[in-house]
């Protein structure tokens, strides 16, 4: 499900067509029919983007490590009020444990 941004619209596409993934829009100019993507965007930019934004025109390499190793740490250890102070992947592994086989390792 994506939204009608014309961003990176090529390149999407292409991925998407060569995956064999076929493709649902939202309807155009209705943020909330994706609201807890958009809510997450926010996050994304109030708590990382905002902060690293010199990187982002300075070294792009740098600042896509500096995202990946936020987004462990968002998912992995930061406290979510909503999940009673406990990760997102904590709480999913009390709830569904079967989701370990699905693990994957980002770090060495």
């Amino acid at each position: 499900l994506s939204d009608n941004g014309s961003e990176f619209e090529a390149d999407f596409s292409k991925a998407l067509a060569t995956q064999g993934i076929q493709r649902w829009y939202t309807y155009p100019k209705t943020p909330k029919m994706n609201a807890h993507v958009e809510r997450f965007n926010r996050t994304v930019q109030e708590s990382f983007v905002d902060y690293h934004e010199d990187l982002l025109f300075t070294d792009l390499d740098a600042f896509n490590q500096q995202l990946a190793n936020w987004l462990v740490f968002y998912n992995a250890e930061r406290p979510h009020h909503a999940l009673g102070q406990r990760p997102p992947l904590h709480f999913l592994l009390q709830h569904q444990p079967e989701c370990q086989r699905w693990w994957t390792h980002t770090r060495d």
